[in-house]
């Protein structure tokens, strides 16, 4: 049987280079083993390489290809821009 070393949490999370918290959340929510013992959370190498392997994500090889949209608005007459010239000559221009 091989020794294994056992890390604190502190250790774990700066071999991580995470927070303490965010190895406490993975671990709450079963996706980081540990060993307990007593109350103290201890951490082997092994948990921390399984715990890294099951984040990794395969990258596709080529991005995918867009697909082409469809215009699916109704085509007629949208709304117009009227200048503020001729927005405001109906009005009255004098004093109140």
């Amino acid at each position: 049987m091989t020794r294994q070393l056992l890390l604190t949490e502190a250790e774990a999370a700066q071999r991580l280079s995470l927070s303490p918290r965010t190895l406490r959340k993975a671990r709450s929510e079963g996706k980081l083993r540990y060993v307990l013992i007593g109350r103290a959370v201890r951490y082997t190498e092994d948990d921390l390489t399984t715990f890294i392997d099951s984040l990794r994500t395969v990258q596709p090889a080529c991005p995918p290809k867009p697909q082409p949209t469809r215009n699916t608005r109704k085509k007629g007459k949208g709304a117009q821009i009227i200048p503020f010239t001729v927005r405001n000559a109906g009005r009255k221009t004098g004093a109140r």
